[in-house]
This record gives C-alpha cells, sequence and structure tokens, in this order.
C-alpha cells in the first residue's frame, strides 16, 4: 500500500469540524510529532439554510460504517442510529461511537466538508424521538412507507410552508429497519404527526432508504437556497 508523507516544508490544511480551515507548512518532524506553522485561519458561519436529520435503524454488519461515510458527504447535519423493534443487529461495542465519528471525519477531509455532523448514540424509537424534538422543535417529520397510499418522497414540496412561502424549516426523515415498523411505532409516528412517503415501489435495503432521502432532501435543499440566494452572495 502507498503511503503519502510529506517532509518539511510541505504545506498542509487542517479543519477543526466547526468551520475553520487553516492553512499552515510543516516546520519540523520528529518521530510521531510533527510542528506546523500556521499561516491563515478562515472561519465559515454555519449555513442558515434547514438541517437534514436522518434516523435510521442500525444495518448488520460493516453496512452502517459506509452509510456514515455517504451521509457526512451528502451534508446530513444529524444521524440517529435507531433500535427499532425489528433492528436485527444492535451495536454493543462501546467504541462505536468513536469509529463513526472518525469514519465522518475521513470524509468530511475528502469531501472539503467543515462541519461536521452529529452522531448520536444509539436509541430506541422514542428516545430518538424525544431527543431530536428537545433539540429542534419545528422540525418536520417525515418517515419511510412501503404503502402505495403514500406519496412519493421526490414529488413532496419540503421547501414550502402552510402559506406557499419558502421555509428553511429543518426535517427529519425515519427509516425503518427492513422488517418493517411494527404496528406500535407507525402508530407512534402517526401520532406525532409524522408524514410517510416512500421511494419506489420495491422494498429497499435500510442504508439504501437513508441514502435516498438524504440525497433528494439535500438536493430540495440545494434548490431552495439558490432560490434565495441566486447570485450565492
Amino acid at each position: 500500500m502507498a503511503v503519502l508523507r510529506l517532509n518539511a516544508g510541505a504545506q498542509v490544511e487542517l479543519f477543526d469540524g466547526a468551520g475553520a480551515l487553516a492553512t499552515a507548512v510543516i516546520s519540523g518532524i520528529r518521530r510521531n510529532i510533527i510542528t506546523l506553522d500556521i499561516e491563515q485561519i478562515r472561519r465559515t458561519d454555519p449555513p442558515k439554510s434547514r438541517r437534514i436529520i436522518i434516523a435510521v435503524s442500525v444495518p448488520k454488519g460493516d453496512r452502517f460504517d459506509w452509510l456514515i461515510e455517504k451521509l457526512t458527504e451528502l451534508g446530513v447535519e444529524r444521524i440517529c442510529p435507531v433500535i427499532f423493534e425489528r433492528t436485527v443487529r444492535q451495536p454493543t461495542n462501546p467504541k462505536a461511537l468513536d469509529r463513526w465519528l472518525n469514519l465522518a471525519i475521513s470524509a468530511a477531509k475528502q469531501c472539503k466538508r467543515l462541519f461536521l455532523p452529529q452522531i448520536d448514540p444509539p436509541a430506541n424509537l422514542h428516545d430518538c424521538f424525544e431527543s431530536i424534538k428537545k433539540d429542534t422543535p419545528n422540525c418536520r417529520i417525515i418517515a419511510g412507507g412501503i404503502s402505495g397510499d403514500c406519496p412519493s418522497l421526490a414529488a413532496q414540496s419540503f421547501g414550502q410552508n402552510a402559506c406557499g412561502e419558502l421555509s428553511r424549516t429543518d426535517v427529519a426523515a425515519f427509516i425503518g429497519p427492513e422488517g418493517g415498523l411494527t404496528e406500535s411505532e407507525e402508530a407512534f409516528l402517526k401520532s406525532q404527526n409524522a408524514q410517510f412517503v416512500r421511494l419506489s415501489d420495491t422494498i429497499l435495503r435500510t442504508e439504501t432508504a437513508a441514502l435516498s432521502f438524504a440525497a433528494i432532501l439535500s438536493a430540495q435543499r440545494g434548490a431552495i437556497e439558490n432560490l434565495t440566494n441566486p447570485e450565492g452572495s
């Protein structure tokens, strides 16, 4: 495996995951210690556009690791691993959260994202929901459904409020396990005014559905930003 090794004098970029980006030059390398001379620090304010929250059942194996990377690349602000009643595998490794954060950091470096997503510890549906509503009390709740009566997610407009005006309201999407939600879980979400939407006529893997939700919501958010700021100013 080829390894990129930088020498003294090489220029590097550093970021803190909270909007700060610095350019620096390596001034010294000694064993495991690298000395840097900071040349410039640029700070970016948090985006004012709506936040995207993905609350998803934890898939088995390393599929969730892959999903963390892709959701980070798509600009999702918060990732909530949910233990639904039919979730196949519950993460038990106490270091899982650290691993997920490291994966998000690597993905952010690759895609030049300055703000890291918030990654919650695994929680059941009720606890996850209460945490989201506490932090974002006015967010719009949607959930993945498979019924033909559910409207298509792609056809929904999440960029407008009830008066037809452009809206920056946060959106939280709940995606259940491949076995589906139980009747009690579905009833709970409906009691909280969640809107059930579907992606396709086929049953998708959990990570496929979550990635699709994130991609569509991200694209819709980008369209709103273009309408409200067409000149990019």
